[in-house]
């Protein structure tokens, strides 16, 4: 089939003049140095090309937007399932803690949060900025996560606003367990000679062997984290074995940088710092 152009001999004496000039345009840039290069893509980026790029922008957002409703929709649905099988937990809990005439358990309480990355000096910063108008003077430290699991914590406060560390922090340490209850250790952070940032569960008794993929989970030893939030699955046993413990490479359950809405966990004696319930009309 032949090709035609809409004009006739006109049409195709345009589109070959618009093809010379995009031409020479080229050709003209080419020359440039960096400089000037950089100069002439402003200019064409906030006059010709703005609204393409305003266009492009908006249908963006638009995506992001309907990505991150849909994955506000599983995580409802997770949500809802997890508070079910916890009601049922807690009334079994009562139930027994009744029976044995003990009294009843202190579980803590969550309060949302918004949390800011710190500004690094050189490479990603480990450090956070916590902000909430749910707790003022909050005890610390404090244990920060979101629905995926363990993230940091907050190690000072001036009012209701903290600062923390992820778990990438050098210092942060927390007491882990196996989902199955059967091995317990400390956790850091490791970086790998391939510079990937992973965590490293130290300590587990020589006689213990924990498989790949097992889930890691905080012990509640020390009451700063809550018992059973997740921090991670089992990699592989790490080449460096002190003494008669084993230690194991852990893949972490959230990264930092992925949310900026989280979790912070009071302990049950801390539970008096939150404002009281609005009164039901």
């Amino acid at each position: 089939m032949r090709y035609t152009t809409i004009g006739g001999p006109q049409g195709q004496r345009s589109d070959l003049v618009v093809a010379v000039v995009f031409a020479a345009c080229a050709f003209v840039l080419a020359g440039l140095g960096p400089g000037p290069t950089l100069t002439a893509t402003r200019v064409l980026r906030s006059t010709v090309l703005r609204p393409f790029l305003a266009t492009h922008e908006v249908f963006r957002a638009r995506a992001g937007l309907v990505s991150r409703v849909d994955q506000l929709g599983r995580e409802r649905d997770s949500l809802a399932v997890r508070a079910q099988t916890s009601n049922d937990l807690e009334l079994e809990n009562r139930r027994l803690r009744s029976m044995l005439d003990l009294p009843p358990r202190e579980f803590g309480t969550y309060f949302v949060a918004e949390l800011l990355p710190g500004r690094p000096h050189g490479g990603e910063s480990s450090r956070f900025i916590l902000n909430t108008r749910s707790v003022r003077d909050f005890i610390t430290p404090l244990a920060i996560a979101t629905p995926a699991g363990l993230l940091g914590v907050v190690r000072s406060t001036a009012g209701s606003t903290g600062t923390g560390d992820y778990w990438t922090h050098p210092d942060f340490r927390a007491a882990v367990v196996t989902l199955d209850g059967l091995a317990t250790g400390i956790i850091r952070p490791f970086v790998t000679a391939d510079g990937e940032q992973l965590m490293l569960m130290e300590g587990v008794p020589f006689q213990t062997a924990v498989p790949g993929g097992a889930e890691v989970v905080t012990s509640g030893v020390g009451g700063v984290y809550p018992r059973g939030l997740p921090v991670g699955r089992v990699l592989a046993e790490h080449e460096a074995q002190l003494g008669w413990t084993h230690s194991y490479l852990v893949e972490p359950a959230v990264r930092p940088g992925q949310e900026s809405v989280v979790l912070g966990w009071l302990p049950g004696s801390a539970t008096d710092s939150l404002p009281p319930p609005e009164a039901s009309p």
